[in-house]
Order: structure tokens, then sequence, then C-alpha cells
């Protein structure tokens, strides 16, 4: 029996009868080919390393939750210059220890601060903070604004920042009190 596979090349396959089948083919130029085995075994393996990484990322991907996110703190800086809110987080799995690190998208206007800023251990127990936003300038007209900043929480091992911070929302204005308007 001939066979053609769209080529000029021709392959003789090889027909014998076997017990319990009907008949078996085999092909001189496919049983000697590696590529039929390492194609497949290749693309298991890149499934499985994927799958892999998917499910460790996964597992990682959202152990820390906030009660309130995003966090809003409002204050006016003619009368003060920061402004707090409380928050707390837990932690699923476990971690210990961690500390808490926070970030300001204007850090030469506003500082944002938490505090405590460490925990022996972060869990299901929630952790209560109380996050805290500045204005660093003396002028307070300066940090008259919207600004955003985040909390994260790091840990156990130095620059390990677990996922889903905090986000802070701050809004400060600068006026000092609601003035009468005139009319005529």
């Amino acid at each position: 029996m001939e066979l053609s596979n769209g080529t000029d090349r021709r392959e003789t396959l090889k027909c014998r009868p076997v017990e319990g089948r009907s008949f078996t083919m085999s092909s001189e130029v496919r049983r000697g080919s590696p590529l039929k085995f390492i194609l497949p075994l290749a693309l298991l393996a890149v499934i499985g390393l994927g799958a892999g990484y998917f499910s460790a990322s996964a597992a990682k991907s959202f152990p820390v939750a906030w009660s309130v996110n995003p966090l809003m703190i409002k204050f006016n800086a003619s009368g003060s210059f920061s402004g707090s809110a409380p928050d707390s987080f837990t932690c699923s799995p476990s971690v210990s220890p961690v500390t808490l690190q926070a970030f300001s998208s204007a850090p030469d206007i506003i500082s944002i601060t938490v505090s405590p800023s460490s925990f022996s251990r972060c869990g299901p127990t929630p952790d209560d903070v109380v996050v805290t936003a500045s204005c660093i300038s003396n002028i307070s007209s300066v940090c008259d604004g919207e600004y955003t900043g985040s909390v994260q929480v790091c840990g156990p091992a130095p620059y390990t920042c677990l996922k889903q911070s905090l986000v802070v929302d701050v809004a400060v204005t600068t006026h000092k009190c609601p003035c009468p308007t005139t009319g005529g």
C-alpha cells in the first residue's frame, strides 16, 4: 500500500495481522521521529509550568484585606496641617512579621504615614492602624488640592510586599470659614 502526504515523497506502509486486532501499520520514517514525542511533552511541560505559576501567584495575589479601601482623608490646611483616618487589615494566609510602608503621589507636598508601622503577625484577626496625611509646606495654600497615596503590607523578608495595597485619597482645602455673601 502506498500513501502520499501531499509532497513528492511516498512512504510504503507495512501491514501485518496481529491477534486481537485487525492489522497494525508502521512506517520506517515515523518510527524513528523523535518530534512526535518531544512536541507533546514540551507542550505538557509548558502548560504544567504555567498552571503552577498561576496557582502560586493566585495564592499570593490578595492575601491582604482592608476593611475600608479606598480610605478617604479630608482636612482643612488653614486649621491644621494634617488629617487622619482609622482602618484595619487582615492577611490570609498568615504572615509573620509585617511592616507597613506608606507612599504619597506628591511627597514634596503631602506626606502619608501609618501608625503602628509594624506587627509581629498578620492573620485573620484585624490589625488596627491610623493613616495620617500631612501638609509639608508651612504655607497652607500650597497644599490645597486632591492627592492619592497607598499603604503596603510588607514581609516577612525585606522588599517582599504583599498585594492589595490600601488606596488613600486625600482632599485638602484652605477655606478658613464659610464666608457670608453680600447681595445687592
